[in-house]
């Protein structure tokens, strides 16, 4: 199948969120430039209309959206090649194909992404790996949701969690994080499940209350409609982590919070986004 490549003229400034808006399962990969980016879909009856997409974006866009077919490409050894190391929150996130040494005073993450969301560079994933550098303590027990690459779990084990559960609905986050865990020789203090949260529901209710650090970097309308399951996970001591918000969504989530009973402790941004951490 052919792929499709859906330029998007925009200025430098709005392409975080657009990435934000625009990412679902569909995507291939987005690639920056400096007034536009460039989205690619298999061209495969799923892609969307450019007219939908405009519509996503709204008023974020300096033109039209003009759709170019293109031939078959290794996208994932493409991508690779633009994977650097990089620190952010007291880690150093790199792929193993790099072996520059590690700044003194962090700790190394090695990540070798399959298309799955977790790298580092995007903002709610340092956001989220501040507040683990912060509050993961020594014999936690994590729950990881959304794990894609499973950098968060990794960065919680390295912090001295003992143990890490972590689920994502795409079989290839799961193929992958098992991988990455290896590469970071803690696969045998992690366990990765395909699903949904309804993967966590075991006889005898044996994850209620069960963890003490329960992470979720995904978006506002899957984090919302998980949040109640999440939150049961947690120990009456416990903390959640949510990130893959936009400080637009600031009040809306804090409100979900109260609803469970949860206060706020801790809140971070960058740029146009925004993290929280609660606890009960």
């Amino acid at each position: 199948m052919s792929t499709l490549a859906y330029l998007l003229p925009a200025s430098a400034d709005h392409h975080e969120i657009l990435i934000g808006l625009l990412w679902d399962d569909r995507v291939l990969g987005i690639e920056e430039r400096s007034n536009a980016l460039v989205v690619f879909y298999l061209k495969d009856g799923s892609e969307p209309q450019p007219s939908d997409v405009k519509e996503l974006a709204g008023n974020r866009l300096s033109g039209d959206i003009s759709v170019e077919e293109i031939q078959d490409r290794n996208w994932n050894e493409e991508w690779e090649k633009t994977i650097a190391p990089i620190a952010t929150g007291g880690f150093y996130i790199r792929p193993s194909w790099n072996t520059e040494g590690v700044p003194e005073g962090l700790k190394e993450i090695i990540i070798d992404p399959k298309m799955s969301f977790g790298t580092g560079y995007h903002e709610s994933t340092r956001l989220m790996l501040g507040g683990i550098s912060d509050l993961v303590s020594a014999g936690d027990q994590v729950l990881d949701a959304g794990t894609g690459t499973g950098v968060l779990a990794f960065a919680a084990l390295l912090m001295g969690a003992e143990h890490a559960l972590a689920f994502d609905i795409d079989p290839i986050c799961k193929e992958n994080a098992d991988e990455n865990a290896v590469l970071n020789g803690v696969a045998d203090r992690i366990e990765v499940l395909v699903g949904t949260e309804t993967v966590m529901q075991r006889p005898n209710n044996e994850n209620d209350h069960a963890f003490d650090i329960v992470l979720a970097n995904i978006n506002r309308e899957a984090l919302r409609a998980m949040l109640p399951a999440l939150a049961k996970c947690m120990k009456q001591t416990g903390k959640i982590g949510l990130a893959g918000l936009l400080v637009s969504d600031r009040a809306l989530m804090t409100a979900e919070l109260e609803k469970l009973q949860l206060m706020v402790i801790r809140e971070a941004t960058e740029g146009d986004w925004w993290s929280v951490w609660a606890s009960r």
